[in-house]
């Protein structure tokens, strides 16, 4: 499988809650856990929007 964002060959992915791309570990920006079973990440190009970087920063457990 190939990262949709640099193209490099994957065996192990994480799927940006931003932008839905199949991203590899050197293209996570960065995750956090908001509750036992929801993780979020982002990616680096998300990161550079800001309405997307203040989304994932704020973002809460939905209950």
């Amino acid at each position: 499988m190939l990262c949709t964002r640099c193209g490099r060959s994957i065996y192990k992915y994480r799927t940006c809650n931003y932008c839905k791309r199949k991203i590899c570990e050197n293209c996570v920006k960065s995750s956090r856990k908001i509750a036992k079973t929801i993780k979020l990440v982002i990616c680096k190009d998300c990161w550079s929007k800001m309405p997307l970087r203040k989304q994932f920063k704020t973002a809460k457990k939905e209950s």
